[in-house]
C-alpha cells in the first residue's frame, strides 16, 4: 500500500511543487505593494490561497479518476493489491499532497497579509486542542475524499461510458452527499447529546464546536456514529467494487 502512496506522491511531485513555488513567488510579490495595494493584497492573497487548494483538490480527484477512466489503470488494478489497498493509499496520498499544499499557501497568506510577523500565539495553544484539530482536519479530508471516490467508482460500475460515467458520478454524488447530510441533521436534531472531548462530560445541545484557545471540543454523539458508519460503508462497498465489479474495458 506505502509503495502505492510513494508513486503517486512522485508522479504528482512537479504539480505540487509547481504550486506552492507559483504560491510563494505571487506572495512575494504582492509583500512589496503593502504600502500601496492596502486593499488587493490581502484579497488577492486569499485568491490565491483558495486556487490553489481548488487545483490541488482537483489533481487529487485524478488520483482515482485516472485509473478507473485512463489506460494506466489495467496496471494498477492487476496488481497483487486488494481494492482496500487500493482506496487506502489514494486517501493518504491525497491527504498528503493536500496538507503539503495548505501548509505553504496558509503560511505565505498569513505573512502576506500580518503587518507584524508573530508567531507567539502558539505558545498558548494546548497539545490538546492541537491534536484535536489535526483530527478534524484529516477528517474532514479523508471523509469527503471516501465520499466521492464511491460516487466514482459508482459511476463507473453502472455506466460503462466515460462521458456518462463522469457525469453520471456527479449526479450521484449530488444525491448521496444531499442525503447524507438530511440525515446527519436529523440525527443532530432529534439526539442533541454532545460529548466534550477535553473532559469526556455528555450533555444536552444541538451544537457542533470544534473549540478555540476558549471553548471545549464537541460532537454531536449521534452525528458523530452516523458519519464513522458512512465512512466504513463507503469505503468498504469502493473496495469490494474494485475488487469485484470494476470492468476496465
Amino acid at each position: 500500500m506505502f509503495k502505492l502512496v510513494k508513486y503517486e506522491l512522485r508522479a504528482n511531485f512537479l504539480t505540487i511543487i509547481g504550486i506552492c513555488i507559483t504560491v510563494i513567488i505571487a506572495s512575494l510579490l504582492l509583500m512589496t505593494k503593502k504600502g500601496t495595494w492596502t486593499i488587493a493584497v490581502p484579497a488577492l492573497s486569499a485568491c490565491f490561497t483558495i486556487g490553489s487548494m481548488i487545483v490541488i483538490f482537483i489533481v487529487s480527484l485524478k488520483i482515482l479518476s485516472q485509473y478507473l477512466y485512463g489506460d494506466s489503470g489495467y496496471l494498477l488494478f492487476t496488481l497483487p493489491q486488494s481494492g482496500t489497498s487500493i482506496m487506502a493509499s489514494r486517501l493518504i496520498a491525497a491527504l498528503i499532497q493536500i496538507s503539503i499544499v495548505g501548509i505553504v499557501t496558509i503560511l505565505m497568506l498569513y505573512l502576506t497579509v500580518t503587518e507584524k510577523i508573530d508567531f507567539s500565539f502558539l505558545k498558548d495553544i494546548k497539545a490538546s486542542e492541537m491534536i484535536e484539530y489535526i483530527i478534524s482536519y484529516i477528517w474532514m479530508i479523508i471523509s469527503s475524499l471516501t465520499i466521492i471516490y464511491f460516487c466514482m467508482i459508482i459511476g463507473k460500475v453502472a455506466l460503462k461510458g466515460k462521458k456518462i460515467g463522469k457525469v453520471g458520478s456527479f449526479i450521484i454524488f449530488i444525491i448521496i452527499s444531499s442525503l447524507i447530510s438530511w440525515l446527519s441533521f436529523k440525527l443532530m436534531t432529534i439526539l442533541p447529546q454532545t460529548l466534550n472531548l477535553s473532559n469526556f462530560t455528555i450533555t444536552n445541545g444541538n451544537v457542533m464546536n470544534f473549540g478555540t484557545s476558549s471553548a471545549a471540543f464537541t460532537v454531536n454523539i449521534a452525528q458523530t456514529i452516523f458519519d464513522i458508519i458512512v465512512f466504513i460503508g463507503l469505503f468498504m462497498t469502493s473496495s469490494y467494487l474494485i475488487d469485484k465489479k470494476l470492468d476496465l474495458s
